[in-house]
């Protein structure tokens, strides 16, 4: 099945009312994974951003929250751009990137998300994205495992730039992010042509 497919089902299953209450799960975890090729990227942003209004069209909330500008306006508040330039400068690309991910550690990722639902009310739905934008200062894993215990029974779509076996992770299909099987693959297909 190709990816356009895909996204057709997508859009249908947003919509359904088990979907949105969480129904059938058998006390799991709401988290879903919307697995798609990294080259693709452009493709799927675009879907989102028309599937959020026909979705609030339908009476249907959607919270979207931008892994990557999370991220940023966390870094934002802690140091300026000028200062890692120079601390770039002094110290190298590798020393910096050990800086920003001590500065987006999960709690601190958990709590900035935490603070944008708290400033949302009435979504059913929340939209987990700028994963691969994110990458090397966040694992995605690490955020999902945290998100656990703020959501209830919120469902969580996470669109993820690589492929998801529905027990790891690989980020655009080249770095293995850690295993994680708390989520399920949406719009499961056993015969999923990649392109």
């Amino acid at each position: 099945m190709k990816l356009e497919e895909r996204l057709e089902l997508l859009k249908e299953e947003l919509q359904k009312e088990d979907f949105l209450k969480a129904r059938g799960l058998g006390n799991e975890v709401p988290f879903w994974i919307f697995d798609y090729p990294p080259e693709k990227e452009l493709l799927v942003r675009d879907t989102i951003t028309k599937v959020i209004p026909a979705l609030e069209k339908k009476s249907i909330q959607v919270l979207e929250i931008d892994l990557y500008d999370v991220c940023l306006e966390i870094l934002e508040k802690k140091i300026s751009a000028e200062k890692i330039g120079s601390f770039e400068g002094n110290k190298g690309s590798d020393e910096l990137l050990k800086k920003l991910k001590l500065m987006l550690k999960p709690d601190i990722l958990k709590n900035a998300i935490q603070q944008k639902m708290n400033e949302n009310d009435g979504f059913q739905l929340i939209f987990l994205t700028g994963v691969g934008k994110a990458w090397p200062m966040v694992r995605s894993h690490s955020v999902l495992n945290n998100l656990q215990p703020l959501l209830g029974n919120i469902p969580l779509v996470t669109f993820y730039p690589g492929k998801y076996s529905g027990f790891d992770l690989s980020l655009f299909g080249k770095f293995r992010d850690a295993n994680y099987y708390r989520a399920f693959r949406l719009i499961n297909t056993d015969n999923v042509s990649q392109s």
